[in-house]
């Protein structure tokens, strides 16, 4: 697992959900699973649906629909459309107070049409920021995405929300 160095950090770049967003348990309704037991985060991005969506390339009712039938999911388009619009819970405490004195930029992937933790996406941002990777932190709560970051050279860590 990628830890932080003493190294100075110019710039700070972060995941939303997960870091600064709670987010409920699932992105589809497990009790409406039938072909599968669970859809965790790491299956979200082993779904090619999943990715097209999150990189802005399919809409929200292809990609309701596409993925009901890829995990033979039990509800219709606009049931899983308002439980995966329902996730995100809220900012948690503390995080209100970080957003409007640190950002500077936003690296949206569906505005992008790039996802984590494809290299490219990495490369863009330190490309667009122009700062040494090894002066950018990099926080997320998926493994995968923190390893991702720390091979292009960035300092990275993995965490889960804010403490209580």
């Amino acid at each position: 697992m990628p830890v932080l160095t003493s190294k100075a950090i110019d710039a700070i770049l972060f995941d939303l959900g997960g870091v600064l967003i709670e987010l409920g348990p699932s992105p589809v309704p497990d009790a409406a699973l039938t072909g599968v037991d669970r859809f965790t985060l790491a299956d979200w991005f082993k779904s090619a649906t999943a990715v097209s969506f999150e990189k802005g390339q399919i809409g929200a009712r292809e990609f309701a629909a596409t993925l009901i039938e890829e995990l033979d999911i039990g509800c219709d388009v606009d049931q899983l459309i308002d439980h995966f619009t329902r996730r995100p819970i809220g900012l948690f405490s503390g995080a209100e107070v970080l957003l409007p004195r640190y950002v500077d930029d936003i690296f949206a992937s569906h505005r992008l049409g790039m996802s984590k933790p494809d290299a490219e996406i990495f490369e863009h941002v330190i490309a667009v920021l122009g700062i040494a990777p090894a002066r950018i932190l990099f926080v997320d709560d998926n493994e995968a995405n923190v390893e991702a970051a720390h091979r292009q050279g960035m300092q990275a860590a993995q965490v889960q929300g804010f403490p209580r």
